[in-house]
């Protein structure tokens, strides 16, 4: 095979290994990885188009999700939640640090990210290695029920090389209802977390293993050695030329024997792109061989006594009997009904584009329901979007006056403004009088545009 770039060795990679459903903001070097996947329509901004691909995910449909570091930023809440609830159908994220500063406004590293709840990232150091990653990284995704995240830098960026094709494959998983794992919510919190350890352990179990066959037998005593992260060809050349011995680490978490290599070794360089991210862990790893504490105070946990509110029993009653392929919900006093009614939450603002990804996967009658402050604050970038992909979105605003979860404060914003292309419902809830729900919901259930049924509570 001629040589390809790196852009190109992961498209391969992500096509080859069954990817389907591709989003993208703009940002370096991540529209042209969008372009050589095919894709055609941009998302409005970085946080939806994470959202929309874990719908996608979450519905059964392999999906990856690419923009800059500073666009990690942007969708920092959905890619923080959906490692803690996971995913279903393997997901990635493609990154693109910008270290060297050519396009972005200034030096940022998204590895920093790593530090809140761990999983599994990767940084190629080759055109190869890049698209042996981008191919294993669904199947990864499905192993540890995790996003991977593919980190890629400017030397990579820059790369050519003979790239080495495997069999194409295509995998698609049944849409799994499980509220406790895929709800973000207090009561969930706990079980949540306590899995998501029980993963990054199998994590780092897979990553020990994985290195000890090719660096295990590195740690030679008063050896000479630099450790190479991810693509650092320009500093490690004169390195090599002074004896040392190269060990190549393209992942985080890195294998922990790793300390022991460092502590055997005379010298020591650690290169990398970007800050000093991977010095400070092994520097960490070796504190902890030393048996230091730390103790960051008794912090109580009080989710089990957070309220589950009763006043939307009849809605939800009413969107159980129209049978809503998915039912996905957003954050407020109506995420968590008394009948676990919601298939899936992952951030605040994020309903309507998480069913837009699960009409990307395939799915059919799926609803969204949000309360007006969330879908001002950024649910109703969503819609303009669904116009554009053609997607029959149903969305449910509750209109309760404002934030009524911290005190009802009024979110500015204009809610009722719809652009051409969207059917628009209402209906007033009287505790007076009884709202026919399930009547309301039928008026949208069977439009072939997107529909919004507004309910003021």
């Amino acid at each position: 095979m001629k040589n390809i770039n790196t852009i190109n060795s992961l498209s391969l990679g992500l096509l080859d290994a069954g990817g389907e459903v591709f989003t993208n903001f703009p940002g370096y070097m991540s529209h042209k990885l969008f372009s050589s996947l095919g894709g055609k329509i941009t998302s409005v901004n970085e946080k939806t188009a994470y959202e929309v691909a874990w719908g996608s995910s979450f519905a059964g449909k392999r999906a990856a999700v690419m923009f800059k570091n500073v666009g990690l930023d942007d969708a920092a809440d959905p890619f923080l939640n959906s490692m803690v609830v996971g995913v279903n159908a393997g997901m990635v994220l493609v990154v693109f640090d910008d270290v060297f500063v050519e396009g972005s406004q200034s030096r940022q590293d998204s590895r920093h990210y790593f530090d809140f709840f761990k999983g599994l990232w990767f940084e190629p150091y080759s055109v190869q290695n890049a698209y042996d990653i981008a191919y294993k990284a669904f199947s990864l995704s499905e192993r540890f029920q995790i996003p991977v995240v593919i980190r890629v830098t400017n030397q990579l960026v820059n790369l050519n090389g003979k790239c080495k094709r495997k069999p194409k494959q295509k995998k698609t998983y049944p849409l799994i209802k499980n509220h406790k794992r895929f709800v973000v919510h207090p009561v969930n919190s706990k079980y949540q977390r306590a899995v998501l350890a029980k993963k990054n352990t199998r994590i780092q179990k897979y990553i020990d293993s994985f290195y000890k066959g090719m660096i295990g037998g590195n740690s030679v005593e008063s050896a000479k050695t630099v450790v190479t992260f991810g693509c650092c060809l320009t500093e490690e050349k004169d390195y090599i030329k002074r004896g040392y011995n190269k060990i190549q680490i393209y992942s985080y978490p890195f294998p922990n024997f790793l300390t022991d290599i460092v502590q055997k070794s005379s010298n020591v360089a650690i290169l990398e792109q970007g800050d000093n991210f991977a010095h400070r862990k092994i520097q960490e790893q070796m504190a902890n061989a030393l048996n230091l504490e730390s103790n960051t105070g008794f912090v109580p946990d009080k989710s089990n006594g957070y309220i589950i509110s009763s006043n939307y029993e009849k809605l939800y009653s009413a969107l159980r009997k129209i049978r809503p392929t998915c039912l996905i919900g957003d954050l407020g006093e109506y995420t968590k009904d008394t009948l676990d009614s919601i298939d899936g939450v992952l951030c605040f603002g994020s309903s309507i584009s998480v069913g837009l990804g699960c009409l990307l996967a395939g799915k059919k009658n799926v609803f969204s329901i949000i309360g007006d402050a969330a879908y001002l604050h950024s649910g109703k970038n969503s819609i303009v979007e669904a116009i554009e992909r053609n997607l029959p979105i149903k969305a449910v605003v509750i209109c309760n006056g404002g934030s009524q979860g911290t005190g009802g404060q009024i979110i500015p914003g204009d809610l009722y403004y719809q652009p051409n292309g969207v059917e628009v419902c209402y209906l007033e809830y009287k505790k007076s009088s009884e709202p026919d729900f399930e009547k309301a919901l039928k008026k949208i259930v069977n439009t072939k545009t997107v529909s919004i049924l507004y309910i003021q509570m």
